[in-house]
C-alpha cells in the first residue's frame, strides 16, 4: 500500500465515524417534533453531496430547519458572531457564522452561516439555512459545490 492509499483509507475511516450519532451531544430544544440537535457543527465544511454522504440520517431535513427557526427564538450574537437559537422549553444552540468555502478559499467568517439541509432544490442547487445580522433564511438554496457548515440533527422515528 502506498503513502496515497494509506492516507485515503484514514480519511474515509475519520468520514464515516462523523455519521456515528454517539460521536455528538444532542440538546432537547422543546421542538413539536421532539427533534434533537446537536450543540456543536460536524468539523470543517462540506458540499452538498459530501454532507449527504457523509451525514445521511443526521443531515436535517428541511422541515427539520424550519422547524427549528419558526418555533424558537433567533438572535444574531454581535460578540461571538453568529446565531443563539432558543427553543420552545429554554434551552439553546449556538450556530457560529463560519462563512463557506468556495474552492480553496473560507469566505464571510464571522459575516454569515451557511448549513446544509438534506433537501435538493434542483440538478445543480441544494436548500441551506443562511443567516447573517440582517436575517434568518431557513431555506435558501445556492449551487451544491459550496463548501457549508452542517450541524447534527437526531429525527424521532
Amino acid at each position: 500500500m502506498n503513502k496515497h492509499q494509506k492516507l485515503n483509507e484514514e480519511h474515509q475511516a475519520q468520514m464515516a465515524g462523523l455519521s456515528n450519532p454517539d460521536r455528538y451531544t444532542f440538546v432537547d430544544l422543546g421542538l413539536p417534533s421532539g427533534r434533537l440537535w446537536a450543540t456543536e457543527n460536524a468539523p470543517g465544511f462540506y458540499t452538498f453531496d459530501e454532507a449527504v454522504d457523509t451525514f445521511g440520517e443526521l443531515l436535517p431535513k428541511g422541515s427539520a430547519m424550519v422547524e427549528l427557526i419558526e418555533e424558537s427564538t433567533c438572535t444574531w450574537n454581535n460578540e461571538k458572531k453568529g446565531l443563539d437559537i432558543t427553543g420552545p422549553n429554554g434551552n439553546t444552540i449556538f450556530l457560529p457564522a463560519d462563512g463557506y468555502r468556495w474552492g480553496r478559499e473560507v469566505k464571510d467568517v464571522k459575516l454569515e452561516g451557511d448549513y446544509w439541509t438534506r433537501m435538493p432544490h434542483s440538478h445543480s442547487y441544494a436548500r441551506s439555512l443562511y443567516f447573517s445580522s440582517g436575517g434568518v433564511f431557513p431555506l435558501y438554496y445556492y449551487t451544491r459545490s459550496y463548501g457549508f457548515s452542517v450541524r447534527p440533527c437526531r429525527e424521532l422515528h
